[in-house]
């Protein structure tokens, strides 16, 4: 059963815990996914197979909860200090939060990505997320079965290159010493931020700015309007763009690009971690 102190913990809203609370989910089905992430719990694993994720979101949120003991578990048995633990693990009603935010309702879009934390690999450190984990495409200067910290950017404000700094440094001494086993030479990052339009088109003293040209591109990019729009933005309607907003310069070179016939792109980038 989920108590008051669980939802505090991770960061529910009064609307969300008001709604999980008034959930009917398949029962089996929850039982089901709660056993996979059992399993997945310390293992950092690649993402989810589809097979193994449930077509209802709620059904892995009520997975999460039902989980909720054994992840705390595992990060008093590695040593995680319980503030990390409470912030990384908030995530969950920041995600709950975001899909109310997107779409006006209750729901999980990005139920698929919580696994990450609950897999036991996924940190809130600073300003960011680090997940240890085996890439799944070659990386330049990574040997087969080399673990890496793939970084990831809530929305928890800007990327100032001091905050940015501060929390690089506290993700190599956590992983160094709750995970001496798994050690990572090199840090990746798969984001808009690396496309090199917007490197070149922010100007160079910008916080994205300096904050993607710490990565060296490597891999073939790809378009993808919608994430892009969907970060800026909050939406991933990309039918009526004339009616979102123009008012940062960030989010009037987002909409001038595609009003030109431009795509914007997701990239690969790779740095030093040690």
């Amino acid at each position: 059963m989920t108590t008051a102190d669980d939802f505090r913990l991770l960061g529910f809203t009064d609307a969300d815990r008001a709604d999980t609370e008034r959930m009917v989910v398949d029962e089996q089905e929850v039982a089901r996914f709660a056993a996979t992430l059992r399993a997945r719990i310390g293992t950092f694993p690649s993402a989810p197979r589809d097979e193994e994720m449930p077509t209802d979101p709620l059904v892995s949120l009520a997975g999460f909860l039902q989980t909720l003991p054994d992840l705390r578990r595992f990060h008093r048995e590695r040593g995680v200090p319980d503030e990390i633990s409470r912030a990384t693990l908030a995530d969950l009603g920041r995600h709950l939060a975001l899909h109310r935010r997107t779409h006006g309702e209750f729901g999980l879009e990005t139920h698929w990505w919580l696994t990450a934390a609950w897999s036991g690999g996924l940190y809130h450190l600073g300003r960011l997320h680090f997940l240890l984990q085996q890439p799944r495409e070659p990386v330049p200067g990574v040997e087969h079965g080399e673990w890496v910290i793939d970084v990831h950017i809530p929305e928890t404000g800007p990327l100032r290159p001091d905050v940015v700094d501060a929390s690089f440094e506290q993700a190599r001494r956590f992983f160094a010493t709750h995970f001496p086993e798994r050690p990572a030479r090199t840090a990746t990052l798969t984001s808009w931020l690396l496309d090199p339009y917007l490197l070149d088109n922010v100007g160079p003293e910008s916080n994205i700015a300096r904050f993607g040209r710490r990565f060296t591109p490597y891999g073939t990019p790809w378009d993808d309007n919608g994430s892009t729009v969907y970060f800026v933005f909050s939406t991933r309607d990309l039918d009526d763009l004339d009616r979102l907003p123009r008012n940062t310069a960030l989010q009037r070179l987002v909409l001038d690009r595609i009003a030109a016939g431009g795509h914007w792109q997701v990239a690969h980038g790779y740095m030093p971690f040690r």
